[in-house]
């Protein structure tokens, strides 16, 4: 009986260390470039963006260009289906000049732990 619970013990044990190691060593988010080129007024424009560390959840996913008019767009990259918002785009053909501001935040899905949350802003200058 006694190696019984010493074994049950064991397992519990290497169970909890197994739930709780994965909620400490958890990925943290990382939004790469660093920062995207600058850009010239008129001319076509394109960096791509990579969010690594979780598969971003496509309904928590949200950005603003400022200014509105500025002839950028941000998409997401259609490289898998499952991880659409991990993948964006910025392209277009610059309409002004001055800086653009790109800012965008989102959250990722949760296994054993929740989900983390991350935001991002990028500038680029556009020169004539």
């Amino acid at each position: 009986m006694k190696k019984l619970q010493h074994h049950l013990m064991l397992i519990i044990v290497l169970f909890l260390a197994t739930v709780l190691t994965g909620c400490f060593c958890m990925q943290k988010m990382e939004v790469r470039p660093k920062s995207l080129p600058n850009a010239k007024l008129g001319n076509p424009y394109y960096a791509k963006i990579k969010v690594a560390g979780g598969v971003v959840i496509d309904e928590f996913f949200t950005y603003h260009i400022k200014p509105e008019k500025s002839g950028l767009e941000l998409s997401s990259s259609y490289f898998t289906p499952n991880s659409s918002y991990n993948y964006l785009k910025v392209e277009g053909i610059p309409k002004v000049t001055g800086t653009i501001t790109i800012k965008f935040s989102g959250l990722t899905y949760g296994t054993m732990c929740p989900g983390v949350e991350f935001d991002k802003t990028y500038t680029i200058k556009v020169e004539e």
